[in-house]
């Protein structure tokens, strides 16, 4: 099969580097345990637990700190006297527990007590108290608050007061929101994540479409959608090498339309270079504003992936199966007609997928874990009607993903070795074509040796540091991405040719295609048969990373400084000159009895190229050597709270120091309620996508005429150029303003949060033309505001028999887009007008006027709950767009100044509501063995959305089940 052959080639290109990165690694290593090293940022954030022994790392701190940590990790309440926990600090816990002992161990040593008061709440006494309690007097009155961190579902900031734009999302919601097995799509419908498009007027689905399983791509607080920062564990899994192509049409499906295929353009690429799967998933963080100094390379937002963490006492594992079919979903019919009139079957398709992880510890001291997921997907479609070979074809998609992780616990500190590695294949076959296949190859490998040490209180300068960790870090990845084709010279033959509806040529056995090319019946118009393919293509990328952060407390709050260095080599190639001899010109049109061919290149008596056009083997790369470093303070004095930090960073290749300086002030005039201002910059300079393809050559374009001898040799074009070289221009960056209200609500106890944000990017790549030279400049620019309203309440649950716990979040958000350019390169390549309301846009500029992606108002809900002592689980999410005004293309056209216009008119959008339900049952338990049977629901009401499809590809999917197992030890 395709994907056979596509993996054993994939894995052949992969494993010529397997010696060098395993010699990178060893040296990481031996570099780290002598020094402590390097890293990479990443937060802690909530993790989801049910009430059984859990993993803690919560290090010796100020006790309310430490409590806060406490509440986000298990999901308890806690409540104490205000003043109780002043100047108190806690002890360290680490290992797996149960919360009621770890909450014990933390306190131990600061004089204070606890009392159970219900399944997963307690309260904090003092001594008198505990005294008072023990002799009898149950009328003690605590005068207790509730530090509500008990959503185990969505969690709106963190510790600190100034993460107004943070939300981390575990437990049931993780399922529920998650669509097949694409981590991406949890982040569905977050306040400022837009993924929706519905002035897309080709929006059905395709056979490419229903086994893509790479993640769902999607757009952050405005920014394009490879503008975010993804960390997977730390690590950061972002493509630097680009992951969008000149123009529109770098999607397989896309070939499909019936055109010729763009031979320059690679298929397939993402903005990720690991993709990430929900089976081991503990939680993933939003950071979409107000975004800590530590985190940099964006001007979107910051995605953080944590995964389950190593078991230490004892061994644990899972295994788990699932699996959809077509024949589970719901197909309609979305075109403008509302008619299918071609007649064109639904795509088919079966999807799989298996996941198993194991972990336990090895020694006293070290503990390891193992986890590997694997996801299918096939289906067929039919060929187009006149290639007669063959008229069904199959095909297929694989991801897999492997996980490994060594943790060591020494007097020197923690030391954690890791690697993720991505292996995907998808198998193409074009329809309109004879003989063009594309195996679409990614492999991504990321790895660390990351070093957490603890100092021991001690001061400096005058100043008094306590609860200092450095966490220092060595990393190791690649990108690999392969369009694997079976051949490099492509032709357009003439099956007939016809002029005024009369025929005037057909094909014979001399052409060579008559034994399979055929025109359609009743076609009266020229028929061409397209053959061969269009030659492999190879982009990638290497880096090396080194970067250490160290935090601490001082003063009235914390502090955080760090560094990082990130060498990147990035390539893209084309291993052998491609060939694509256009359309031939026929004796008919020609107007001769039969041609009289002095080359043997592409020509017979009924035919010859008259064109042809040549894409020169290359092999380019660009290096980058990037350096930052950060420094942060956060401070508070009774009623404010300021954090002020900034980060300043330096590449090699645009030579440009750039300062983004990041500022959180916030008051809290009374307890629960907080107001803040934040004033950030974001850059990101961290892309080669530009250095790698101004290397790369035009493809030359020549002509001939056999029957004028001056002209039967080829003649070369004039070339189209294009200047795409970032060197000498700014960097590209981003201005944001943001006023948030935060708090607890007085009458359920539930966090809420009232956020606005204004964004204003500057200085965005964009391009010139001038003749036939395009020159990529500064001009760009961006806008983005929103206002979003959001609640996250774990909430007590009605007297209903077998009931357990129930977890409620809400989020309302309107948001407004402006891009000028929304890929790397400029739309108006193409040379593709608007007319719109009497003025005349060019495709990209026309984003300026209707924005991308945007659906002004959408409202979100969730709802998880247990049931039978947490053996039935229901998650639900609701999602609701307002209805809204758009452009959309009426499919007319207009000359204006003398260029084709396609006109757009106000188009109005329906409000749409959908649901997504995800339940499971666990029909044995028995100590820590179980097992459990689950199905998921997307679209339970079977809706669709306001995108049209073309008569071509008519089909959208409604509603959609998956049905599976899981069992654990």
């Amino acid at each position: 099969m395709a994907l056979q052959a596509g993996l054993k080639r994939g894995a052949g290109a992969h494993g010529a580097k397997v010696g060098k990165k395993l010699a990178i690694l060893l040296t990481s290593s031996a570099i780290i345990l002598v020094t402590p090293g390097i890293s990479s940022a990443q937060t802690a954030k909530p993790a989801a637990t049910a009430r059984r022994d859990i993993s803690f790392a919560i290090p010796a701190q100020p006790l309310t700190a430490a409590i806060k940590a406490f509440i986000r990790a298990t999901g308890w309440q806690v409540g104490y006297p205000a003043a109780l926990l002043q100047n108190k600090s806690s002890s360290a816990i680490s290992g797996r527990m149960a919360p009621e002992a770890a909450l014990g161990a933390m306190l131990a040593g600061t004089g204070i007590s606890m009392r159970v008061t219900g399944p997963e709440t307690v309260a904090l006494i003092g001594e008198a108290d505990a005294a008072t309690a023990v002799d009898g007097g149950d009328s003690t009155v605590l005068g207790t608050i509730t530090v509500d961190g008990t959503n185990k579902g969505v969690y709106l900031g963190t510790d600190s007061v100034s993460d107004t734009g943070t939300t981390t999302i575990a437990a049931g919601q993780i399922v529920a929101r998650s669509a097949g097995n694409d981590a991406n799509d949890i982040l569905r419908n977050l306040p400022n994540v837009q993924y929706q498009n519905d002035v897309d007027d080709d929006a059905g689905v395709s056979d490419q479409d229903v086994i893509d399983l790479k993640p769902r791509e999607v757009s952050i607080a405005g920014g394009r959608v490879y503008e975010n920062n993804f960390l997977l564990e730390g690590m950061a899994i972002n493509t630097v090498t680009g992951s969008e192509e000149f123009g529109t049409g770098a999607e397989l499906d896309d070939l499909d339309r019936g055109s010729p295929p763009a031979q320059e353009r690679f298929f397939g690429l993402h903005s990720q270079s690991v993709y990430v799967p929900t089976d081991f998933l503990q939680d993933v963080t939003v950071i979409d504003s107000n975004a800590s100094a530590v985190y940099g390379n964006f001007q979107g937002g910051v995605v953080s992936y944590r995964m389950q963490q190593v078991s230490t006492d004892r061994w644990t594992g899972s295994v788990s199966t699932d699996f959809t079919t077509s024949d589970w979903t719901g197909y309609h019919v979305a075109s403008k007609s509302g008619l299918n009139p071609t007649g064109v079957a639904t795509p088919d398709y079966l999807k799989r997928r298996q996941a198993i992880s194991i972990s336990g510890p090895i020694t006293d001291n070290i503990a390891i874990l193992g986890q590997y997921s694997c996801q299918t997907a096939v289906t067929e479609k039919d060929k187009d009607y006149q290639y007669s070979e063959s008229q069904r074809v199959g095909e297929e998609a694989q991801n897999e993903f492997y996980r490994a992780q060594i943790k060591a616990t020494t007097d020197l500190g923690d030391f954690t070795l890791e690697g993720v590695y991505t292996d995907y294949v998808q198998a193409w076959e074009y329809a309109s074509w004879r003989n063009m296949r594309i195996d679409q190859i990614a492999q991504g490998l990321n790895t660390k040796l990351q070093h957490d040490y603890e100092f021991s209180d001690f001061d400096l300068a005058g100043m008094a540091l306590s609860n200092v960790r450095l966490e220092s870090k060595l990393g190791y990845g690649t990108s690999d991405n392969i369009n694997d084709m079976n051949g490099n010279v492509a032709r357009a033959y003439k099956q007939t040719f016809y002029r005024s509806n009369r025929k005037l040529f057909e094909a014979t056995e001399l052409s060579g295609i008559s034994d399979w090319c055929r025109t359609p019946p009743g076609i009266t118009t020229t028929t061409i048969c397209y053959d061969g393919a269009t030659g492999d293509k190879e982009q990638g990328q290497e880096q090396l990373t080194w970067s250490q952060d160290l935090s601490g407390d001082v003063g009235n709050g914390s502090f955080k400084l760090g560094g990082e260095y990130v060498h990147t080599d990035a390539y893209r190639r084309r291993p052998e000159d491609a060939t694509y001899y256009g359309v031939y010109t026929s004796k008919g049109e020609a107007g001769v009895t039969g041609f009289v061919c002095k080359t043997t290149e592409e020509c017979n008596e009924e035919q010859y190229a008259s064109n042809k056009t040549v894409y020169k083997a290359f092999d380019v790369d660009a290096k980058l050597n990037q350096f930052s470093a950060y420094a942060e303070v956060e401070q508070t004095w009774e009623w404010f709270n300021l954090r002020a930090g900034g980060r300043v960073s330096y590449d090699d290749y645009m030579k440009n120091v750039d300062l983004a300086p990041r500022v959180v002030a916030t008051i809290t005039p009374w307890q629960d309620f907080s107001i803040s201002l934040g004033a950030n910059r974001y850059y990101n300079a961290q892309s080669l996508a530009y250095a790698i393809r101004e290397r790369q050559p035009r493809p030359v374009t020549s002509t001939r005429n056999i029957l004028k001898p001056a002209e039967e040799n080829w003649k070369e074009l004039a070339e189209t150029y294009f200047t795409s070289s970032a060197t000498g221009l700014d960097t590209p960056y981003t201005d944001e303003f943001t006023v948030g209200l935060s708090g607890i609500e007085p009458l359920l106890g539930g966090q809420w949060r009232l956020r606005f944000m204004d964004r204003r990017s500057k200085d965005q790549f964009a391009s010139d033309k001038s003749g036939n030279s395009y020159t990529l400049t500064n001009n760009g620019t961006g806008a983005y505001q929103s206002v979003s309203a959001e609640y996250s309440k774990e909430l007590k649950a009605p007297e209903l028999p077998g009931l357990d716990a129930l977890l409620f979040n809400a989020s309302v958000t309107w948001s407004k887009r402006e891009v000028s350019n929304d890929s790397y390169y400029e739309d108006s390549f193409e040379d593709d007008y608007i007319y719109y309301k009497g003025q005349s846009y060019s495709k990209a500029g026309f984003s300026v006027v209707t924005g991308n992606m945007d659906i002004p108002v959408r409202f979100q809900t969730g709802l998880s709950s247990s049931w039978l002592d947490d053996a039935l689980k229901l998650d639900v999410t609701a999602n609701y767009n307002l209805a809204y005004t758009a452009a959309l293309d009426t499919e007319d056209t207009i000359s204006v100044d003398g260029k084709q216009h396609s006109i757009y008119e106000d188009f109005d959008f329906k409000s749409l509501m959908t649901f997504d339900l995800a339940a499971s049952y666990e029909v044995y338990k028995k100590d820590n063995a179980g097992l459990s049977f689950n199905v998921r629901v997307e679209n339970v009401f079977d809706q669709i959305g306001n995108g049209k499809t073309s008569d071509t590809r008519p089909w959208v999917i409604g509603r959609t089940f998956w049905v599976g197992a899981k069992a654990t030890f």
